[in-house]
């Protein structure tokens, strides 16, 4: 089975990064964090979540804010 973040599921920058109208444009960050075995620790997101806190919506993965 493929790697997936284990806070993929419930993560709504995934869910905008996978179904936005910009999603050529995010896809690589979903392929770099999220589904990536060997960096996904690195990811904004992922480092909030497991200190407990909770990212902001517009965090992206490398830690800049999402701007629409």
């Amino acid at each position: 089975m493929a790697f997936r973040c284990k806070y993929m599921e419930g993560c709504p920058m995934y869910n905008y990064l996978t179904t936005s109208v910009r999603i050529i444009e995010l896809q690589p960050y979903v392929e770099e964090y999220c589904l990536n075995e060997e960096h996904h620790r690195e990811c904004a997101r992922y480092k909030k979540r497991a200190q407990g806190k909770v990212p902001p919506d517009n965090l992206l993965p490398n830690g800049t804010a999402l701007k629409s």
